[in-house]
């Protein structure tokens, strides 16, 4: 779901290395071009983008659930921060439609080295809007989907949580093309309590985002994985058009489609990624 376009939603810098590594780039600047990657915007970030999203969520139990969601997403600069740390992109997610119409996620992902991203969820029965803090609050499902508010969080929670070894370079298959990747290894720095105990990650070299994740438990076993099934182009850029994720612990499957991505007619208004204006935002203002 930290200059990013989503998951959703993307300009490389690479920085060679001592002689001694045998990359000509660090785990940790592939996760840092991952945020870079993010980044909402061509020419001008701060235009931000609308796309659609449907989640489809299959459960082991035969149940399913349908979701749809009006996403608002924007990345911001402060000129007066350093030239590493001047970015916010923000991202706000509209429920569309069935017992949840008009709960909002709202997301905001600092490029800061540091700063962790920000989430809050505004249930609209109850007129609430709650700030995720805990660890808890973050790890619950989104849309009720395999992937957590902190998965659709994203890259910048991964820079601050893990370190990161590049393994290998190798050509992975997505959808009818093979993209070239890095593979990488995440670790919990010492003193986090990272949501696994290790995990894979595969990096798209073009584009700088990932296109395969796994994560493993202590015991070294597959819990979560989260798979880039194929591309679309935006502008001059491929991004993700359809996401699966599989929980291994509980059976339960989740497909994100993602369509519509668009530039807004006209600005965004800053008070529309208010956490505090979440309850009058109007998703007919933007088309959807």
């Amino acid at each position: 779901m930290t200059k990013r376009s989503s998951t959703l939603l993307l300009a490389l810098a690479f920085v060679a290395l001592a002689a001694t590594s045998a990359f000509a780039i660090t785990g940790d600047e592939i996760l840092n071009q991952m945020e870079d990657a993010f980044s909402i915007g061509g020419a001008d970030s701060s235009e931000g983008i609308l796309l659609s999203i449907e989640v489809l969520n299959q459960y082991a139990s035969g149940a399913t659930t349908d979701y749809r969601l009006a996403v608002v997403a924007q990345t911001v600069v402060d000129p007066s921060r350093p030239a590493d740390a001047d970015e916010t992109s923000r991202a706000l997610m509209y429920f569309v439609g069935g017992d949840d119409e008009g709960m909002i996620f709202l997301v905001a992902m600092p490029e800061a080295a540091g700063e962790p991203s920000t989430m809050w969820l505004y249930i609209s029965s109850f007129g609430l809007t709650k700030e995720l803090l805990s660890e808890e609050d973050q790890s619950g499902n989104f849309a009720g989907s395999t992937l957590s508010y902190s998965d659709i969080a994203g890259a910048s929670d991964m820079r601050e949580d893990y370190a990161a070894t590049v393994l290998r370079e190798e050509t992975l298959a997505v959808g009818s093309e093979g993209r070239a990747v890095w593979v990488l290894e995440l670790t919990p720095k010492p003193g986090v309590d990272a949501k696994y105990a290790r995990m894979l990650l595969w990096v798209d070299q073009a584009e700088s985002m990932f296109l395969r994740l796994e994560g493993y438990s202590a015991s070294g076993v597959l819990t979560k994985e989260i798979v880039v099934a194929s591309l679309a182009t935006f502008e001059d850029r491929r991004v993700p058009e359809v996401m699966v994720g599989r929980d291994l612990e509980t059976g339960d499957v989740s497909t994100l489609t993602l369509s519509g991505m668009r530039r807004p007619a006209s600005g965004l208004s800053e008070t529309t990624f208010d956490p505090a204006n979440l309850g009058s935002f109007d998703p007919a203002a933007y088309g959807f």
